[in-house]
């Protein structure tokens, strides 16, 4: 039987408004379309507009489907190497290997725990086909820098926003840097289409003509259909012939959840920004503890708010303070992410061919806190100051 906790580390990120809930039950009531409608068209300009982005926004089912869409149109090559980091969530490489792309990996900043761009510069050579830009936690990476790289060396940038939504540099959003972004409106997101969704944006021209016929077995729209007899298939492009089109298209209702919920995003945003503000302040007595170190002019939408033992600093393990957490107050602490090239997946097809110390340090010593938006005042205090407690005993053992 699982352990029921008194702070669980997952959840979903927010609660739904009545205007949220009342479009559901007239699309269930009214609506002809309860799939490829209105709705989805909707949501994806009103997306659109919320990044200021020129480009083109596809809503499919997930994020992961989002980047298995961005993949597919890469037209890749055996020899073509995709430059992913090895710490970020599973997806961001997955759509690649299918393609029989050859994935190198690429090693993170200690102080940002995003992209390390010294040592992408290492890795990039006359092979390298597109870069996956993973903005993670909620902090943006270093995309302009990224971006002049692709820019120089005729690479393709992809950026993974699935952790980002909202998160910008200056007052450019992420997601309006790169070829093609993804979005991921996952349950734990901090916007979610009832548990599942994600967004494709385009910005290159060249690959807007083929999401649409391979997003949905390709039709397009049905709302947008005036040759409707037409059958599935002819949307597809004779130069994409060896790519199987998908069937990722969004429901209805999540459309209209999502249009409804982008009016309330940056609420949300300020929410967990708040609370992630506080509880670093919190511990900011603990030298030994190291969050994502903040930079000039990022905005952060925090996400997720990991740190890790600094073990310059200190000698305790990581995997203790968890079990303390979890056993003496209820409070579930977690791991993320296992290093990708260390899994067997991965492993057997790709050999490590970098120096990732970075990341396989801040794995071997990194604990992500809960602190989400629908945890109460009482038992975000109770976080805080259980945390507390446990830091002062252990502070004594501080190099």
């Amino acid at each position: 039987m699982q352990k029921k906790f008194k702070i669980p580390w997952s959840g979903r990120s927010h609660f739904f408004s009545s205007k949220e809930k009342k479009g559901i039950i007239k699309i269930l009531n009214k609506s002809d379309y309860l799939s490829q409608g209105e709705w989805l068209e909707k949501f994806e300009n009103k997306f659109l507009k919320f990044l200021n982005s020129k480009g083109k926004a596809y809503a499919v089912t997930s994020g992961a489907s989002a980047i298995e869409l961005a993949a597919s149109v890469l037209k890749i090559k055996p020899s073509d190497e995709i430059i992913v980091p090895s710490h970020t969530y599973c997806a961001s490489a997955l759509p690649f290997v299918r393609y029989n792309a050859k994935i190198r990996w690429v090693d993170i900043n200690k102080d940002d725990f995003t992209i390390d761009v010294e040592n992408l510069k290492k890795i990039v050579n006359k092979n390298t086909r597109a870069i996956v830009a993973v903005h993670l936690y909620g902090l943006p990476c270093e995309i302009t820098k990224i971006k002049k790289i692709c820019k120089e060396r005729k690479i393709i940038l992809i950026e993974d926003c699935a952790q980002s939504l909202g998160s910008k540099i200056k007052n450019k959003y992420v997601g309006t840097y790169g070829d093609m972004s993804i979005f991921s409106f996952h349950q734990q997101k901090n916007m979610t289409t009832l548990g599942e969704g994600g967004m494709l944006v385009v910005n290159n021209k060249k690959f807007q003509k083929y999401i649409p016929g391979l997003k949905h077995n390709g039709h397009r729209a049905y709302s947008k259909k005036k040759k409707y007899w037409k059958p599935a298939m002819t949307n597809v492009y004779e130069d994409l012939k060896e790519v199987t089109p998908f069937n990722f298209p969004m429901t209805e209702i999540q459309a209209c959840v999502g249009y409804h919920l982008l009016d309330r995003v940056k609420k949300l945003n300020k929410i967990r920004n708040q609370r992630a503000k506080k509880i670093i302040k919190s511990l900011n007595e603990f030298k030994f503890i190291k969050f994502q170190k903040k930079k000039k002019s990022f905005y952060n939408s925090y996400h997720l708010l990991p740190a890790y033992f600094d073990k310059n600093k200190i000698d305790f393990s990581r995997d203790k303070f968890i079990d303390i957490m979890s056993k003496n107050y209820g409070i579930q602490l977690i791991i993320q992410y296992h290093p990708l090239d260390k899994y067997h997946f991965f492993k057997r097809k790709y050999k490590s061919n970098n120096d990732l110390k970075n990341t396989y340090n801040f794995y071997n010593n990194m604990f992500s806190i809960p602190f989400h938006v629908w945890m109460s005042d009482r038992q975000f205090n109770y976080l805080i100051s259980s945390c507390r407690i446990e830091l002062k005993k252990i502070k004594y053992l501080e190099k």
